[in-house]
């Protein structure tokens, strides 16, 4: 009887490990599961969207405005050589001037792009080259739009510089020249009946100042190119030499004026004026771009 009784072992131990693995894996989705789920929340919460939106921000927006920003230079720069024989400006060198002034735009248009490529790997040298090209343009910007009071006689095409070079006889009998050749009071003189007077206020700044005689001459017009000037209560003087220079012979009219000289300045200065406001304010946008480019851009590195 005590031989054929055998004992079973029972696999106790056994199968205590394998309800315990089981309780430690039962116990560790859950936790798992709430670290997955305080992730998500985090994610969701205003910080997790902040740095979502900075991310998107720093990468896409940024980077792209401001390269539609730097094609306004592009655009400029061939507008600039397209307009290099305007109004008689080549008897004073100023295509040249316009030549550089496109290839400089262009030179700042490639080196603002070249900053946007390199933007991740070379982030300050970047910065600091872009901050000190745009601060160039933007003096030269104050230069042409007058604000800037530095307008030397050096410095081309601002407003002091356009009057010494007209002022000068010898330019100016070349600009005169040209000016007449251009026909610019040809419409005035053929093509408006004699009874029609132009407002002069409304005319374009050469045709106020070469084809009619200044106002404080205080002339009185039969029509838009004969202008006679009153005794106290005699008849109109109609001589040929009506007032200082002015004369009624349309081919002379008052292209030696001075308010005709004037008025050429006026007419090339606007260009460049309009040059100066545009080199200002694309300056001061591009330089906030980059300034915020640089700024995301060591965001993203310190969040990493």
């Amino acid at each position: 009887m005590a031989d054929s009784a055998q004992v079973v072992p029972v696999e106790e131990p056994a199968a205590t490990a394998t309800a315990t693995a089981t309780a430690i894996t039962t116990t560790s989705e859950p936790e798992a599961k709430s670290s997955d789920q305080m992730e998500s929340q985090s994610n969701k919460s205003p910080a997790g969207t902040l740095v979502t939106i900075m991310n998107l921000f720093a990468i896409g927006v940024l980077p792209i405005c401001t390269f539609f920003l730097s094609l306004t230079l592009l655009g400029y720069a061939v507008w600039l050589l397209y307009m290099r024989s305007y109004d008689c400006e080549d008897i004073l060198g100023l295509p040249r001037i316009q030549t550089i002034a496109s290839v400089g735009l262009l030179a700042v248009f490639v080196v603002s792009n070249v900053a946007l490529f390199l933007r991740r790997k070379f982030p300050m040298p970047a910065l600091v080259v872009m901050f000190v090209i745009l601060l160039l343009m933007l003096f030269i910007g104050l230069a042409y739009a007058g604000v800037n009071e530095m307008q030397t006689r050096r410095f081309p095409a601002t407003g002091t510089w356009f009057k010494l070079k007209v002022m000068d006889n010898v330019n100016w009998n070349n600009i005169k020249s040209c000016v007449y050749d251009k026909g610019a009071c040809n419409d005035l003189v053929y093509g408006s009946p004699k009874d029609k007077l132009y407002n002069r206020r409304k005319l374009p700044p050469i045709k106020n100042g070469c084809c009619m005689p200044p106002e404080t001459c205080n002339m009185d017009a039969l029509n838009t190119t004969f202008w006679y000037r009153r005794k106290d209560e005699g008849q109109p003087l109609k001589t040929e030499v009506l007032y200082g220079l002015w004369r009624n012979d349309w081919s002379v009219l008052c292209y030696d004026c001075r308010s005709c000289k004037l008025g050429f300045v006026r007419s090339v200065r606007r260009k460049w004026w309009q040059l100066g406001v545009f080199l200002i304010v694309i300056s001061i946008l591009l330089l906030i771009s980059h300034l915020l480019i640089f700024l995301a851009t060591f965001w993203e590195r310190f969040k990493g």
